[in-house]
């Protein structure tokens, strides 16, 4: 029996999401940096802040960071911590040679790795002691095998930190908020990338996506152990963290 998966607010098994979502990314990673400014008018810069400032990150922390993308989050890393060792990992080529390129002009690359690979395909077991993931728990084909295989990596006494987006509670903030999503987000796609596809996903993917609270049960259900989450202000963005014990 085919393992089926959410794509935006339809249901496909999950090779054909994995394709799907790959395409999608292949498509936007160009202009992938600038859309995530334009989208959040900026503030996505100061989600990533308090993601690492929850994240505690040590100068001894041996890091993945998960659906890496264009390497945010990795960079952002090691710019405040010199010489930590880094592994990228994403499904998408492009985007993963986008981050690669980045570390390189930044003189960051000597102390990074890059794997190529959807996260319920990889299989390292007690690696890391900092799993990062930002924005990508959404895409994933299987939310359980994923932070499994993520749980499976971690070393004992290592953590997961994931940051992603939400359904504003207040239902007329939600409805303003939907109308940003449904509206403004895939026109900005289609005026900037010429895709406004890939951007109408984004947004069905939000509505669909499952909520603070079945995360934090999920994660407590594979086994992550001290797991406590903050939602941002705003009330589009949540954090979650959770420790292998």
């Amino acid at each position: 029996m085919k393992k089926e998966s959410k794509f935006g607010l339809d249901v496909l098994d999950s090779k054909k999401k994995a394709k799907e979502v790959h395409d999608i990314f292949a498509s936007v990673a160009n202009n992938y940096d600038l859309m995530n400014d334009l989208m959040s008018l900026g503030l996505h810069r100061l989600w990533k802040e308090r993601f690492y400032q929850m994240a505690k990150v040590k100068s001894n922390d041996i890091v993945i960071d998960i659906a890496s993308g264009t390497g945010d989050i990795a960079i952002n890393i090691a710019k405040k911590i010199k010489n930590i060792d880094i592994t990228c990992l994403d499904a998408n080529k492009n985007m993963l040679e986008i981050c690669k390129n980045r570390t390189i002009d930044l003189g960051f690359i000597k102390n990074f790795s890059f794997i190529q690979s959807q996260i319920e395909n990889f299989k390292k077991k007690n690696k890391f002691s900092l799993a990062t993931l930002a924005f990508g728990l959404r895409n994933f084909t299987d939310l359980e095998l994923g932070l499994s295989n993520i749980f499976a990596s971690l070393k004992v006494g290592g953590r997961l930190i994931i940051m992603d987006f939400k359904s504003p509670d207040n239902k007329f903030n939600k409805k303003l908020y939907e109308l940003y999503t449904d509206n403004v987000l895939p026109k900005l796609g289609e005026i900037i990338s010429g895709d406004q596809k890939s951007y109408q996903y984004l947004s069905d993917s939000i509505k669909t996506y499952i909520t603070p609270e079945e995360l934090s049960g999920l994660m407590s259900e594979v086994g992550y152990s001290k797991i406590r989450s903050e939602i941002l202000p705003g009330d589009i963005v949540s954090i979650h963290i959770g420790y292998k014990t």
